[in-house]
């Protein structure tokens, strides 16, 4: 059986990780809101996956395996059937001459453990994991679709083709087995790659798919123009748009169902020079949301980040790019201060995930909801928190200072580069600068870069011009650190890189930051008190991921200097 509550409670606070009364709160919390204690105890950043984990196992007498970033080798993985590691919920993760290493959530479950026996032909060695890395780690097991993809796609397009599902009939080309095996395809291909987009784009002699893997574009596959049309009525379908509109965009969404849970796919559909083309944003609804700690929050940043969401008023602001993970890290905030005693209402653009017991609202500009109006709607709905998904005009800018003074916590985010640089931009916007001195309480600014791959990862000595770049960026005259990359492998794809990881700087207005927001001085000069005061800059976070074998130099160098 898995442990219980009350087990749970008194290992960790034998441990001393926490407090009697901070438990009691996260139990409270994990029943209120229906979710697991343990996702609760490590949203609230009373103690880390990793920690609990060890404890755990300590508990029940057996090692410790984290699973995040380990690479299970198809070979190990074909020693227990997909289905028998799901039913379980168990995942072998290497072995030796006669064991199996199996991570299991309940290291005391005989039944599983007998299973794996018979059907391993080897004894059985338990490891305890965390309920959610294994899930993440189930998702392995599609890595077995990697060698089969191309060929089940052939084999399709040539069905299809061959039963003339790419005419006109669009309806019964859209049902087709071979076309709907396509598309199946496609989707459970990108998941075992992680790719966070699907791009289908027609050219004038091929059809284009593309997957936007750890941010970056990579081609995949190119397929017949005939089957084109199928593919864009199979997904019109799928998100119930109109199949004979085909010269105005379309967006819709719809679910895909795989291994027990769902991946909800955003999709937007225009016409190009040579026809529709179509992007699917693939959104993990049954993984649990990211810690701030798993987002690459730590040490300083975090404690700064735990304090300041816990005001009961003022503006908390996320800043960077298009792409940068920005909403991400609103959505893991609200996880961290969501509970039955306080009101939480979002205006969103689009609603990327459900909330449970968030009151959340789409903006739509087409209807007069834009933010602005969303924002003033929700003041009068009773909130504590309102998270609005961007600042970006006057008008939303004055009504996020008004709800900020008068008693809310207004959480959004800002297109800017920096975290000083947040401050000039609401002045750009119209917001006056004593406001802004005294809404302000936090600006996080932050990139994602990519992960050295843990497969492949090596130790290597940069040339000394990328060192010199560093040096420069840093202030640092001399650098005693270590340097990692990836060396490429299959598990990456040969890139080197795995997943990615943000790198952030925090600006905290204290007393004399809004001295000189009130002087209204340049950004520069809010970045030199800023540093003074112990501001971590987001290369010397970069570095120290470096320094940690997280990221490459090169990474840090391609997001600071874009």
């Amino acid at each position: 059986m898995k442990i219980l509550p009350e087990k749970l409670k008194e290992i960790v606070l034998k441990a001393g990780f926490v407090g009697e009364e901070d438990f009691n709160k996260a139990a409270k919390i994990a029943e209120e809101l229906e979710k697991p204690l343990v996702d609760v105890l490590i949203f609230r950043g009373l103690i880390n996956e990793e920690s609990l984990g060890q404890l755990v196992a300590e508990h029940y007498q057996v090692p410790f395996v984290s699973l995040a970033h380990k690479v299970i080798p198809l070979e190990i993985l074909s020693l227990l059937p997909e289905k028998s590691a799901r039913s379980f919920h168990i995942l072998p993760f290497g072995k030796n001459d006669q064991e199996l290493f199996l991570a299991m959530e309940d290291p005391e479950d005989f039944e599983a453990i007998e299973l794996v026996k018979r059907q391993s032909g080897l004894a059985v060695k338990p490891f305890f994991a965390t309920s959610e890395a294994i899930v993440k780690g189930l998702s392995q097991y599609k890595k077995n679709i990697r060698k089969e993809f191309e060929k089940i796609i052939t084999e399709n397009v040539k069905k299809t083709k061959a039963k003339g599902a790419t005419g006109n009939n669009l309806v019964k080309a859209a049902v087709d087995v071979p076309v709907v095996r396509i598309l199946d395809t496609l989707l459970e291909y990108a998941i075992a790659e992680r790719a966070s987009d699907i791009h289908i784009e027609l050219l004038e002699n091929e059809l284009i798919i593309r997957y936007r893997i750890d941010g970056m574009l990579r081609d995949i596959i190119s397929l017949p123009v005939e089957i084109h049309s199928a593919i864009v009525a199979r997904v019109k379908v799928l998100t119930h748009l109109k199949i004979d509109e085909h010269r105005l965009p379309q967006d819709g969404r719809f679910k895909f169902g795989l291994g027990g849970g769902f991946i909800s796919l955003r999709v937007s559909i225009i016409p190009a020079f040579y026809g529709e083309n179509i992007v699917m944003r693939l959104l993990f609804e049954s993984a649990r949301p990211l810690s701030l700690e798993e987002l690459g929050l730590s040490g300083k940043n975090f404690e700064i980040l735990k304090e300041n969401i816990k005001k009961p008023h003022g503006m908390i602001l996320v800043t960077g790019p298009t792409g940068s993970g920005k909403t991400t890290t609103l959505y893991s905030l609200l996880n961290m201060i969501n509970s039955t005693e306080v009101k939480i209402c979002t205006v969103e653009d689009p609603i990327e995930y459900s909330m449970p017991r968030i009151t959340q609202i789409q903006a739509n500009p087409e209807t007069g909801l834009s933010f602005a109006a969303g924002i003033r709607a929700l003041v009068r709905h009773d909130p504590d928190i309102i998270m609005v998904g961007e600042i970006r005009d006057p008008e939303t800018v004055e009504m996020a200072i008004n709800s900020a003074l008068t008693g809310h916590l207004v959480l959004s985010t800002l297109h800017t580069n920096d975290a000083p640089g947040a401050v000039p931009r609401l002045l750009d916007m119209g917001a006056e600068n004593f406001l802004v001195a005294s809404t302000v309480n936090l600006v996080i600014a932050q990139r994602l870069v990519r992960r050295i791959c843990s497969a492949c990862i090596q130790r290597f000595e940069p040339d000394d011009k990328t060192l010199g770049l560093v040096k420069k960026l840093s202030g640092q005259k001399k650098m005693s650190q270590d340097f990692y990359r990836g060396k490429g492998c299959e598990e990456c794809g040969g890139k080197g890189y795995r997943g990615r990881v943000g790198i952030f700087e925090i600006l905290e207005t204290n007393a004399e930051i809004r001295q000189l927001i009130l002087k209204k001085v340049s950004s520069d000069e809010i970045r030199k008190a800023a540093l003074a005061n112990g501001m971590i800059g987001m290369v010397a976070d970069g570095l120290n991921k470096v320094a940690a074998g997280i990221t490459t130099i090169e990474e840090i160098l391609r997001m600071v200097q874009e």
